[in-house]
């Protein structure tokens, strides 16, 4: 599951604004908005997207990621 605090960690880390990831992924800064407060989720499409714009491994993103690793 979609990691929505994870997500917005990481993209602040790299000091990328909501409209500088929007542009990258070609989408509209009100859908990473809706990520981010957790309203909507992304597609597993586009957080594939998302995950290599952040320079960051996908499970890096999902919930339970380290109980998956390990599993």
């Amino acid at each position: 599951m979609f990691d929505r605090h994870a997500f917005a960690a990481r993209r602040v880390t790299l000091g990328l604004s909501v409209e500088e990831l929007a542009d990258a992924l070609f989408i509209a800064p009100s859908t990473v908005y809706r990520w981010e407060s957790g309203e909507t989720t992304p597609s597993f499409r586009t957080l594939v997207q998302a995950s290599r714009h952040l320079c960051t491994p996908l499970l890096s993103l999902l919930l339970d990621h380290h109980s998956a690793q390990t599993a």
